[in-house]
């Protein structure tokens, strides 16, 4: 239950097998092939590179098809709307995909059926247009080629703003009489006109449109009357949405048949690509190849059995990683603990060598999760339907690690509701009167005991936050910095338990807050250390430092416990001596105001804690929420007494009342879940990432990706094809 040993790979092979190489590491999928840090130039030559262009054509062509049908492929799987299809082959059958002829003359007509589809609908909105812009004409009984005008006659076609029209046309008037206008008609809030003059003043006509709203409009390619132009544009329309159905059947039942294939075939591909793309990582000499990489510890026998056929072109060398190394992350938890590993991909893995958080952030996130849910009946609702979502849907592994999440969530929350005697928010009293049982497993009512509940919720606070102050301790001695642990992560839990030992023994307040401070301030400032192992300082240097820190120490149990308070006049005239004469008294007073700034800083530590009263704020809502709809469904179901009462037609109306009650409880408890759930995860999670991994976690690692069949809609299996609801091709 930790981050996976890690080996580093350097295998050396004959350039006659260094194919054959490739391929049996892409089939294993075991090994992290990293970029070879020799510099050699990579194994690959001409082949290989027409190889990889003709591999980039047939993707993106595949991808084409795929994207095309699946516009018009409609899904029969539940909820296809916001789960992707999965595609269930055989690693064989996934093998075996070529581009044959048959996807060949797939993508020729997709091609075709997509170029008609765009230009079809080009060109049926171009008529769409014109329709909407010769309407206005249509009552025009003069052909468009004339509308250009004559010889003594200048024609001008076009729109004015409606509420301009008087005006515009009473200068048209007082600039000359051969100048006349004809109206046609509103073309929304603008005018169609026809405006004749005399060529003598068409210039005259021209200036004053030009300084009004006047919009030119022609119809250069159209020459019949507006009426007939109409026409035939909307009987063209009319063929061409005929057309546009037909290829809309057409590409819909390609769909159904080749959809599946073509997405398959893409993924493929893009496998096929990465089996030669991977070469640019690796190193070539005259005669051999050299490989590098990463396998875990536990799939060492499946890398040497992958090459064991090869042995004798083939040297493999595994070691163990040195500092300077940078190996990928994979987790290895156990079944239970897996679905936490959601959380830990969350913020970051852990850079190798660090702890894998997932054990410790499980049990509590667990707790936390329970604590915003708080009730049976949701903890129910939540376990039934993410094992519905796991079984029945054909989702992706990560969906199903966070269902898993979620159904020992539901069941955590099912303990908790058991504890706060939360049963779909229900007056607890009327539960126990059915389910006397019930009575005692309540261990407390977190409305009525509102301030009890509070006080657990920040007990879990500091139970959490020290705990990881604890961890990065063991972490620190488990590098070898003992030091560190001691002094800077252990005083942090002395100044803790100083504290509460001076608010819970009577008398202890004066020297238990002394003493945590000041044994704080010497431990995290290393103050001892400064003082008497500072190999940079002379023998009596060191000597005088800590004989003013035993003086230091004097004075602080003193002041603890009321001694003498010359002590005190004592250090500070040492001190002010010591600050001008000795370097290790000077070395010892930084150390310990290095610590007291340390200690300071602490005081964060109230703010984490106390961050955790938001799990009580969170499992109150809900329970409040579901009171509210309880409420709600009780005043729906009161109305149905009365109609009962009366007989008749009005049964029937009561029991439609029952049913609407039915409705708000069901409705109105789902959409209570649903709301919780995301407060319950996020909040849950942003306690295990801000308060409890800063205290020890800093995460960043690299995950392990291991060269291989990389597939995302596609789903291999071993043998068979297992189908889970998604579509076999």
């Amino acid at each position: 239950m930790a981050v996976a040993r890690m080996l580093k790979v350097t295998a050396f092979a004959h350039s006659s097998v260094a194919e054959d190489v490739v391929e049996r590491l892409h089939a294993a999928g075991v090994l992290e092939v990293t970029a070879d840090a020799n510099e050699l130039p990579a194994p690959l030559d001409a082949r290989d590179e027409a190889r990889l262009r003709e591999l980039d054509e047939s993707i993106a062509n595949a991808q084409f098809v795929a994207k095309l049908l699946g516009r018009y492929r409609t899904s029969d799987a539940p909820f296809a709307a916001f789960i992707s299809e999965k595609i269930h082959l055989s690693e064989a059958e996934f093998a075996a995909l070529e581009p044959d002829a048959g996807f060949r003359a797939l993508y020729a007509d997709c091609v075709d059926m997509s170029d008609s589809l765009a230009s079809m609908g080009r060109h049926r909105d171009r008529l769409v247009k014109l329709i909407e812009d010769l309407t206005p004409w249509q009552d025009l009984r003069l052909q468009i080629e004339r509308l250009r005008g004559t010889e003594h006659v200048v024609l001008m076609t076009g729109t004015v703003p409606a509420a301009e029209s008087a005006s515009i046309r009473q200068r048209l008037r007082d600039a000359a009489a051969e100048i006349t206008v004809a109206e046609l008609g509103p073309v929304g809030v603008r005018e169609a006109w026809v405006v004749l003059a005399h060529i003598s003043v068409a210039d005259e006509a021209r200036s004053i449109l030009n300084l009004t709203r006047f919009a030119e409009v022609t119809f250069p390619e159209l020459t019949d009357y507006p009426a007939e132009e109409l026409e035939r544009a909307r009987a063209e329309i009319v063929r061409i949405d005929t057309e546009h159905e037909r290829l809309i059947v057409r590409v819909t039942e390609l769909a159904v048949a080749e959809y599946p294939h073509a997405v398959a075939l893409a993924e493929a591909f893009e496998s096929a690509r990465g089996a030669i793309a991977v070469r640019e990582h690796l190193g070539a000499t005259e005669r051999t190849v050299l490989v590098t990489g990463w396998v875990p510890v536990r799939s060492r026998e499946k890398l040497e059995h992958a090459l064991a056929p090869l042995d004798a072109l083939v040297d493999v060398a595994l070691e163990e990683p040195t500092d300077a190394d940078s190996p990928p992350v994979l987790l290895e938890n156990s079944k239970l603990l897996k679905p936490f590993e959601t959380l830990t991909d969350l913020y970051g893995r852990p850079v190798y060598g660090e702890l894998d958080p997932t054990i410790l952030l499980a049990p509590f996130f667990t707790v936390f999760f329970a604590i915003c849910i708080g009730d049976v009946g949701y903890g129910l609702m939540l376990m039934i339907g993410f094992y519905l979502i796991k079984t029945k849907l054909d989702v992706a592994p990560g969906v199903k690690r966070f269902s898993d999440l979620m159904i020992i969530g539901g069941a955590a929350s099912v303990i908790a509701g058991i504890m706060f005697g939360s049963y779909f928010a229900i007056d607890f009293k009327v539960v126990t009167h059915v389910l006397p049982f019930l009575e005692p497993l309540q261990l407390i009512d977190p409305l009525a005991e509102l301030q009890t509940f509070l006080l657990f919720t920040v007990a879990l606070g500091v139970i959490q936050v020290f705990f990881g102050v604890l961890v990065a301790a063991y972490d620190a001695a488990r590098k070898g910095d003992f030091s560190g642990a001691v002094n800077d992560q252990i005083s942090t839990v002395v100044l803790a338990v100083m504290i509460a030992i001076a608010v819970i023994v009577p008398g202890a307040s004066s020297w238990g807050i002394v003493l945590g401070l000041g044994i704080s301030m010497l431990m995290k400032g290393h103050a001892i250390e400064a003082a008497l192992t500072a190999e940079d300082l002379p023998a009596r240097e060191r000597a005088l430092g800590g004989a003013w820190l035993a003086l230091t120490v004097a004075w602080m149990l003193a002041l603890a416990f009321r001694g003498p308070a010359v002590i005190g006049w004592t250090l500070l005239g040492a001190t002010v001596l010591g600050l001008a004469l000795s370097k290790g008294v000077r070395k010892t007073f930084v150390g310990i105001l290095g610590g007291a700034y340390a200690v300071y800083g602490m005081s964060a530590f109230i703010g984490d804690i106390l961050s955790y009263t938001r799990l009580a704020a969170l499992g109150l809502s809900g329970t409040l929420v579901g009171m509210v709809f309880n409420l709600l469904a009780g005043l729906v179901w009161s109305g149905s007494a009365g109609l009962f009462a009366k007989g008749g037609l009005s049964i029937v109306f009561g029991l439609l009342v029952i049913v609407m009650a039915a409705l708000v409880f069901v409705v109105g408890h789902v959409f209570n879940v649903v709301i919780n759930l995301l407060g319950a995860f996020v909040h849950p999670a942003r306690l295990q990432f801000v308060e409890f991994f800063s205290k020890f976690y800093e995460g960043g690692g690299r995950p392990y990706k291991p060269f291989g069949h990389q597939t995302s809609a596609v789903v291999l299996h071993a043998s068979s094809v297992q189908g889970e609801g998604g579509t076999t091709s």
